[in-house]
């Protein structure tokens, strides 16, 4: 009976996905189905639980990423890093509403000032007058445009700690499905410090 049992335990431990994510996060995995959208409020918890969101995530580098710093009932401030040529890595703290119970909707916040810059070739950070200029480029080239994001489930992965949402944007109120990219949701803090960006 003991061995019974000990196998029994030891077979739900290789099936149940539970034990790879934190409570809230499994919770959202049950409530949610897979090609569904999924209400703000679940996003905000995977925002809060989660290491770091990849988008169009590419053998373990990145288009753009976000580490979501602070998540309230009403929005998130989150950070944005990407390649900004083939030299030079960005990296700035930008703010989001909820609204309607299914978006994450841009703010027209000035993240410019938070934008700091690092050499992709050793990691050195850019400072001083090549970081103002860098600043001044982006800043005249940055959209006065407010668009809005919702997210559909993918599929989640226990063994690799991820979960994989297809992100919509909204301009007006209107999605072009060319917009679409697939964010893969890191939980692991390890996998996620080591994914890097592409350009």
């Amino acid at each position: 009976m003991r061995r019974l049992l000990a196998c029994l335990v030891i077979g739900l431990i290789g099936i149940s996905p539970a034990l790879a994510f934190d409570a809230g996060t499994q919770d959202v995995l049950d409530r949610m189905k897979v090609g569904k959208l999924v209400p703000i409020t679940e996003i905000a918890t995977l925002m809060r639980n989660s290491e770091r969101w990849c988008y169009a995530e590419d053998e373990g580098s990145c288009s753009w990423s976000d580490i979501y710093l602070d998540v309230t009932e009403t929005g998130a401030t989150y950070e944005i890093g990407n390649a900004w040529d083939a030299d030079r890595d960005v990296i700035f703290t930008d703010h989001g509403t909820f609204e309607e119970g299914r978006y994450i909707c841009e703010t027209g916040y000035d993240w410019v000032p938070t934008l700091r810059a690092v050499n992709r070739a050793d990691g050195s950070a850019i400072n001083g007058r090549p970081l103002w200029e860098l600043k001044t480029e982006i800043g005249e080239g940055r959209s006065e445009g407010v668009d809005c994001f919702d997210y559909v489930l993918k599929g989640a992965d226990a063994e690799a700690e991820t979960i994989t949402l297809l992100q919509r944007q909204f301009t007006d109120g209107v999605t072009d499905t060319s917009n679409d990219v697939t964010v893969t949701l890191h939980f692991n803090a390890a996998t996620a410090s080591a994914l890097t960006w592409y350009y």
